[in-house]
Order: C-alpha cells, then structure tokens, then sequence
C-alpha cells in the first residue's frame, strides 16, 4: 500500500510541478492617488493608457490620472514630432521622477508624467497586441465574468476512448462519456456521465458507471461558492452505489483567457452501499483543485484533483484520493474534433477486503464538442 500511495503521491507533484504557471507581469503604470497596476501595456493615445491585468483583464486609465510609466522592455512608440521610435519608461515613486529612453539614448528625466510623455504620441506593442489576437481565437472556457453576446450559453461534448485499467481490474475497455456546461459568465452549471463496461469471452471484466453534477456561483471575479453531486456504480470495488454531496467554498487562483486554476473545499455527506448488502454513511470534507492550460496555438493541458477524507471516522484512516491528468490537442484545424490522452488514480486507503487501494486508469479518446 506504500509503495502504490508513493509512486501516486510523486506522479501527482510532478505533474502540477509540470503544469504550474510561469507569468512575468512586466509594466507598471503609476497613478496621481498613489496606486499602482502591474501588467503588459496594450496601447497609449491622447486619451488613455491601456494595460492588460492578470487580475482584471484589460484596464483603461485616463492619461491625465498617470503620475507615471515603467516598462522592463522597449516599447514601439510615436513620437508628435513625427517618426516611429523604440523606447523605455522609467519611474521613480521616491522623487516623481519620470524618464524616457528612445533607441537607447536617455532623455531628459523629467519630474511629472505630464511633462515627460507629452512627446510620445502612442504607445502600441506589437507583441502585446498579437498575444491578444491568440488569446482572442483560443479562448479556454470559464475564463470571463461576462456572458457570451450571443447568449448561446451551453457546450458540451461526447467522447469515445479506448480505457486500460491495472488495479482492481487489468483489461481495456470501451468508455463512452458525455458532458455538458452552461456558462452564464457569473454561473456554471455542468453535468457528465459515463460508461465504462467490458465483456471478455462471456465474462464481464469492468462495470463501472459515474455520474457528476456541479453548480458554481461567482461572488466576486475571484471568489466562488459550489454545490455538487456525484455518484458511482463500480462492480469491482464492491461498490454499489457511492454518493457524495458537498458545498463549499472556491477560490480561482487565475482567470486568464489562456489558464484557469481554481481551488476548491466542502463539506458533505457520502453514503456507500456495498455488493454484500452492507453499507455506511458518514460526514465527509473534500478539498482540491482544477486546473486548464493552452500552451501554444493547440495543447491544452488539464490536471483535476480532489481528496475525501471521512470527517467522523478517522480522516487520517479514511480517506479517497482522485487525480485526472490530460492532454488534448485538435485534429488538424478543426475546431470541434480533439483527442485526449489521460491518466486517472483513485486511491482508496482503506478499501474492502479483497480490493486493491490503487486503481489506475489510462484512456485516449475522440471528443466531438458540440
């Protein structure tokens, strides 16, 4: 039981080790009531700045609030006097100092923003705005308070993957699993259901059915509050019927067009039926996190993790771990074909007798999205 709990412990570190996010926030913009926004600058007029935040999305500052600018890079610039240039702000809050470098040479160090940028006509990263342009055309879902302005609120999809087991069960099988989401902007409501079920030579080796469903309502852009039903049917870990309900608490670590990761607690009731007609009932917690990544123009890396111990029965004793690894990619240019590869464990540390605690499950699957 050890030696299974340890090679699943360090596949889970490494995997989130894998899979966390690297962001550089690179510009700073200073404003006239002594706060600050750190970000990547969109663009510069006469009338406002634009910054794009990981913490609020894209920002609109009036120009005339600015006390001043910072940039880590050069930035592409026009100057009033006529002429695209490349330049570099600079700003020291201990003095009000703001300074310019145009291709390299310092200007002047000016005190006051109005003073020091009145030359610079525009800012506008091309970098920046081609970024936008990406994260515009591949956008994860979850990923903004607003709803859609079509109002085509659900999606879904079906998928069909080839499933492997080694555990409780050591065959491949035929999973067939079907999800949908509607997504209100402030509101997500998703259902899935699936089949897993094999025969072998008139023997049945796999049963297994799962049925989830959850509801989130935002609080705030960051904070979150859920509510979720889950239930089993699993011949081969003499399961009956497990069902869990929970509420709780979430908390989106980042919301970004490109990433998402929220992480999330409750506390609920599970009731186990068992094959031998036993069953038990106890209060239950869980905690955990989902996690969605789009790295590049088409990988899009997902990692689900949850841990249920038994709050009235020995938690330390009693517990279920759940991890769900994926990769996705699309299928040539479509937009609504994609396959999946995924690794799943479930460990289970105190199962019935004659049941392993470590359950693996490997699976690549088409998805259609609808």
């Amino acid at each position: 039981m050890r030696n299974g709990f340890g090679v699943f412990g360090l596949g889970v570190v490494v995997g989130v080790g894998a899979l966390w996010p690297s962001a550089v926030l690179a510009d700073t913009v200073f404003l006239k009531d002594g706060s600050q926004i750190n970000g990547s600058i969109v663009s510069m007029s006469d009338a406002d700045l634009r910054i794009k935040t990981g913490f609020a999305g894209e920002l609109t500052v009036p120009r005339d609030q600015l006390a001043g600018v910072s940039s880590d890079e050069a930035l592409p610039i026009t100057l009033r006097a006529g002429g695209e240039r490349q330049a570099r702000f600079a700003y020291s809050e201990d003095d009000g100092t703001q300074s310019v470098i145009v291709d390299g040479v310092p200007r002047d160090e000016t005190s006051g923003a109005d003073d020091a940028l009145a030359e610079v006509a525009t800012v506008a990263p091309k970098v920046v705005a081609a970024q936008q342009e990406s994260d515009d055309t591949y956008e994860l879902p979850q990923s903004d308070t607003l709803p859609p302005e079509d109002a085509d609120y659900w999606s879904g999809h079906v998928e069909v993957a080839l499933n492997g087991n080694s555990g409780n069960t050591d065959s491949s099988s035929l999973l067939t699993e079907v999800a949908a989401l509607r997504d209100t902007g402030d509101s997500r409501l998703s259902f899935s259901a699936s089949v897993d079920r094999e025969e072998e030579d008139n023997e049945q080796t796999a049963e297994e059915y799962l049925g989830e469903a959850r509801y989130e309502q935002d609080v705030t852009r960051r904070f979150f509050w859920f509510g979720q039903q889950e239930l089993e049917k699993d011949e081969f870990e003499d399961i009956d019927l497990r069902s869990r309900t929970l509420f709780g608490p979430g908390y989106y670590l980042a919301r970004r067009d490109r990433l998402t990761f929220k992480v999330r607690s409750g506390v609920g009731y599970q009731y186990e039926a068992y094959t031998d007609n036993d069953s038990s009932s106890e209060m239950i917690f869980s905690s955990g996190w989902d996690y969605a990544q789009l790295v590049g123009e088409w990988l899009k890396l997902t990692h689900e993790f949850t841990i249920y111990p038994e709050i009235t029965n020995s938690p330390s004793e009693n517990f279920v771990l759940e991890s769900s690894l994926g990769v996705e990619v699309p299928i040539a240019d479509s937009q609504v074909w994609r396959v999946r590869g995924a690794l799943d464990h479930e460990y289970n540390n105190n199962p019935e007798p004659g049941v392993e605690d470590l359950d693996t499950s490997y699976k690549v699957g088409l998805i259609r999205d609808f």
